[in-house]
């Protein structure tokens, strides 16, 4: 393990490793593979990582090696290719209503605190923390009553928030968010191996053919937040999105 100071480009990262390659002794003809998480410093075949790789083994005339993507990575990316932005758009503007604004935060507290809400405040949504989607949403969902009665009390409303057919869309955007997550955990650790990470990936295949059986037939044994929906409403749950959904994901995966 070698540490960069300063800047992280892919001239930089090369630099170190040609140092340590000449350190060690070692020749580029037995470098086999190279596996990045896709940032343009590290997979760039220009001025990347990679790309400085690839012309230093066409110098020595070898062969190039592998280069792979980083499977936990790679799930991320698998999961950013869903469809999601009818939920997720309504509930990051909502949240960062509450939150942006230190005044709203506060009251938004102090109401939580005064009706004795499960949980205190609402997560930030992160867009480059790709897991915090799933926090954020199954947050919205549990406290979506309270939220509801926050918003009319500070004269801006969410009519999604009473209509039926989003919030079974919210229900079931949190449920399979909380499952890639749940999922996203098992690949990480510094004890795990690659071909535990690779059986965990073709177990997850076949868990959401299960699933998939599942939802489609109404049975939400694996999805807690549309279970409580279920007792809630009386309107049918949207199969075509999560069809579609769930498509995109075997896809992706695959």
């Amino acid at each position: 393990m070698n540490s960069l100071r300063g800047t992280t480009t892919g001239e930089d990262i090369f630099k170190e490793v040609e140092e340590m390659l000449t350190k060690y002794n070692l020749k580029w003809n037995q470098l086999k593979c190279v596996t990045t998480d896709g940032g343009k410093n590290m997979s760039g075949t220009g001025k990347g990582l990679v790309g400085s790789i690839y012309t230093a083994c066409e110098n020595a005339r070898c062969t190039r090696p592998m280069v792979i993507h980083c499977i936990i990575h790679q799930h991320v990316l698998c999961g950013k290719y869903l469809n999601l932005s009818c939920v997720l758009e309504p509930v990051v503007s909502t949240v960062n209503f509450i939150r942006s604004r230190g005044l709203n935060h506060r009251q938004f507290r102090d109401f939580l605190s005064e009706v004795e809400a499960e949980y205190p405040d609402l997560p930030y949504h992160t867009a480059v923390r790709w897991l915090s989607s799933g926090k954020v949403l199954l947050r919205f969902f549990e406290l979506r009553a309270e939220i509801e009665i926050f918003l009319n009390e500070k004269k801006r409303p969410q009519p999604l928030l009473s209509n039926t057919e989003w919030l079974w869309k919210l229900a079931f955007a949190a449920d399979i968010m909380g499952f890639l997550n749940g999922f996203n955990l098992k690949l990480q650790g510094k004890t795990v191996l690659i071909c535990e990470t690779y059986t965990a990936v073709k177990s997850f295949r076949r868990q959401l053919a299960l699933i998939e059986s599942q939802i489609m037939s109404s049975c939400f044994v694996h999805f807690p937040c549309c279970q409580t929906l279920k007792e809630e409403v009386d309107s049918p749950f949207p199969h075509e999105f999560a069809g579609d959904i769930f498509s995109e994901l075997k896809k992706q995966f695959q």
